[in-house]
């Protein structure tokens, strides 16, 4: 009696299939597991550190690795404290300016003003210094004078450089290819106030007593130019530069300096902004209110002042802080309140006993205010989508009555982000929100959208066209509420030629092939503690392409994982990680009796950072995987809180005691890995896997390169180093992560 037909495809066809991969190996399962997709690691810079992944759950393919890790950032919206201060007294850091992404391929930078001159943060770490190469022959006394920009004191600045390097001989100094100019060099005063001109790519300080700027290679000082005066505020307009100082306002254009505002009643300026919605220069003068400026347009043209007093509707004659927003309005500070300029007239926000110290608006038109009691986000609803269709229905008018019914306040405190209630400067930066507290640099990471896309070709060495692996997946921040995530690993097996039945001589050609899409969910709690849930449905077809009359090898089901993540354990940059991955149903092709457990595995990791460096970062890691099938006496599988354990407890190898434990061990994957990066642009990694169940012995190379902000490539292949001929060798995979 010739065999079905169906019973080929569903039985036959599954295990040829599953013995090709297995005996690859790609992948160590127990004997009977199905679902080979569920446990096909992801992402070429995981890849290429030996597929670690559980405690560096920091990037899209965390849903595949541990989803826990969508608690925290960069996935997740977070504070935390950048830069801590010594002195909670006074504030350290004085001033804030950002660089802004002006190109895709652009990288955002911030500059902070302290109380002992200027740090730098390059995305990754604060650094107090501006690195030279030096180009041919030159010494590092040619290079210092080029960044101070001047020969007077030269010596005496290139001892200090040399110093600074750890450079004590003249054989050092000749092999030095990269100079770190310290930026106290020069400036090494108070930073009163700080500003970079994204058009001119240059850096404008101010101290007590002069005025500076950096073009990238060499400083300026201009107290020549504009004597000696403490600067006060710098606002860009165009190519002009407005200049506020404690002894009168200048403008700087063409190289020449101006005095503006001989007019006002007070020549100390406390805050400048300029207006790009009305080209107009607002400017707080203390004792004198609020004045501004609509400048003159050509030579034979006046300039024209007005000034704004209490009554004309603001709180009092000291501003301290002004900013425009998004719709033209101005905002000023003062000692316990705001005053707010709608275009039409002046209204008073109160803030009763507290001190208001500075006001920022950020790219979406919220006001960031800056006090001794925490820090408030407000949202105008004139500054929304909806809030600005409805003001032009209703009129301007009825729209200055009704502009506080939908406003939006948050308030933000130590009690739910801040480390302190004292803030003393605020700075939007993109989606990021900086905080110079009492407690130092503070952050709120506005977590950005993370689009991740994957490919390798499986098994090289036999040479498949169609036996490929892709994976996608896109991360959505969700504020406090942590983070969701979408995934998508699908997986070819191509082609599988058999006979119709037991006796033709026919063949068949089946196209086979699995696919398995994700929703993913990580939240955070109290104590550094991530949790993690992916829900992930399958559908595995083994048969496409089956003749008329054919029953298809096809099964469709769910499973999910829960995960764990711990930052911070014991050490301040150790992680641990615990993840239960694939709980579900077993499944079958075509005979119900026939069925097969999905490949429940516990994943432990941990990875810790080495080094947190201004230009480098150094983490180790290391994973184990262990899947925990087992059938019952029966030859059924067991549910999974049996199989959890019980696999664990009796390995497929047997044995008691000490080898029973030993057996267990080896019956799960090695994996450690190590990642080294370069300035926040270039990634090396390395890796080792072991797996004594499946016979592997592989190292695996890694590369990446942080293009910007935004986009990173990623590149990982395997070498074998084991006894047995591995057909993963040579294998190559590659990856991209773009943040949006």
């Amino acid at each position: 009696m010739e065999a079905p037909t169906t019973y080929l495809i569903g039985g036959n066809l599954r295990k040829s299939l599953l013995a090709l991969l297995f005996a690859a190996p790609v992948l160590t399962h127990a004997a009977g597991s199905a679902i080979i997709t569920l446990e096909m690691p992801v992402g070429a810079r995981q890849l290429g550190m030996g597929e670690v992944g559980a405690a560096v759950a920091d990037d899209a393919t965390a849903m595949f690795y541990n989803p826990a890790g969508l608690a925290f950032g960069p996935l997740a919206d977070e504070w935390r404290m950048s830069y801590p201060a010594e002195s909670k007294n006074a504030p350290f850091f004085t001033k804030m300016a950002a660089r802004s992404k002006n190109g895709f391929f652009a990288k955002s930078e911030l500059w902070a003003g302290t109380a002992q001159g200027i740090l730098r943060y390059d995305g990754e770490q604060w650094v107090d210094y501006h690195s030279v190469t030096l180009q041919g022959n030159a010494k590092i006394k040619d290079a210092v004078k080029v960044y101070v920009g001047t020969e007077r004191g030269i010596d005496e600045y290139t001892r200090q450089v040399k110093k600074f390097n750890d450079i004590k001989s003249a054989e050092e100094e000749s092999d030095v290819v990269e100079v770190k100019m310290p930026w106290n060099l020069v400036v090494n005063d108070t930073i009163t106030a700080i500003i970079y001109d994204n058009r001119t790519e240059k850096l404008w300080v101010g101290t007590p007593k002069s005025l500076y700027r950096f073009d990238g290679k060499a400083w300026k000082n201009y107290d020549t130019e504009l004597g000696s005066r403490r600067i006060t505020a710098l606002e860009n307009q165009g190519a002009s530069l407005w200049i506020g100082t404690d002894n009168g306002l200048f403008l700087y254009r063409n190289g020449q300096f101006e005095q503006k505002g001989k007019v006002l009643p007070s020549q100390k300026i406390n805050s400048l902004v300029w207006s790009d919605n009305r080209k107009e220069l607002y400017v707080a003068v203390e004792g004198a209110g609020v004045a501004r400026l609509i400048p003159k347009k050509s030579v034979n043209d006046k300039d024209r002042w007005s000034l704004f007093t209490e009554e004309d509707g603001i709180m009092d004659l000291n501003p301290k802080a002004l900013a425009v927003d998004s719709s033209g309005h101005v905002w000023a500070s003062h000692k316990e309140g705001l005053s707010h300029f709608n275009l039409h007239k002046w209204e008073q926000i109160k803030f009763e006993g507290n001190n208001i110290n500075d006001i920022s608006v950020d790219r979406k038109g919220a006001i960031w205010i800056a006090t001794d009691k925490g820090v408030w986000r407000h949202l105008p609803d004139y500054a929304t989508a909806s809030g600005r269709k409805a003001e032009l229905e209703r009129g301007t008018a009825e729209a200055e009555d009704d502009v506080k019914a939908d406003d939006e306040w948050t308030h933000y405190h130590s009690g739910n982000g801040l480390s302190v209630n004292k803030v003393w400067a605020v700075l939007p930066q993109g989606n990021d929100v900086w905080f110079s507290t009492a407690s130092g640099m503070e952050q709120y990471k506005d977590a950005d959208y993370q689009l991740t896309a994957f490919y390798e070709k499986l098994l090289p060495i036999l040479n498949i066209p169609d036996l490929y692996h892709l994976y996608g997946g896109l991360t959505v921040p969700m504020g406090d509420w942590g983070t969701l995530g979408f995934s998508v690993n699908f997986v070819s097996f191509g082609s599988t030629v058999v006979s119709g039945d037991i006796d033709a001589d026919d063949l068949v050609a089946y196209n086979s092939s699995e696919i398995v899409g994700g929703i993913s969910y990580g939240t955070r709690f109290p104590g550094n503690i991530g949790i993690g849930l992916s829900i992930k449905f399958f559908y595995s077809d083994l048969s496409s392409g089956a003749a008329a009359g054919e029953e298809e090898a096809t099964t469709f089901g769910y499973a999910f994982d829960v995960g764990i993540l711990k930052k911070a354990l014991l050490l301040d940059r150790l992680n641990f990680a615990l993840v239960l991955a694939n709980i579900g149903p077993s499944v079958y092709y075509v005979d119900k009796t026939i069925e097969d457990p999905i490949p429940l595995t516990w994943r432990i990791g941990l990875s810790y950072e080495l080094l947190a460096l201004a230009d480098y970062k150094w983490i180790v890691a290391a994973d184990y995987n262990r899947e925990v099938v087992y059938d019952d006496s029966k030859g059924d599988p067991e549910p999974f809180y049996i199989a959890c354990w019980k696999s664990i407890a009796h390995p497929e190898r047997g044995g008691h005691g000490a080898t029973a434990a030993k057996n267990s061990l080896l019956q799960g994957v090695f994996n450690v890995g190590t990642e080294f990066i370069y300035a926040n642009t270039i990634a090396l990694r390395l890796g080792y896997l072991y797996d004594d169940v499946g016979q592997r012995s592989e190292v695996d190379f890694g590369f990446g390169f942080m293009i910007s902000d935004m986009l990173q490539f990623d590149f990982a292949t395997i070498r074998d180093v084991g006894e047995n001929d591995g057909v993963r060798d040579g294998q190559m995979r590659f990856g991209m992560l773009f943040k949006f």
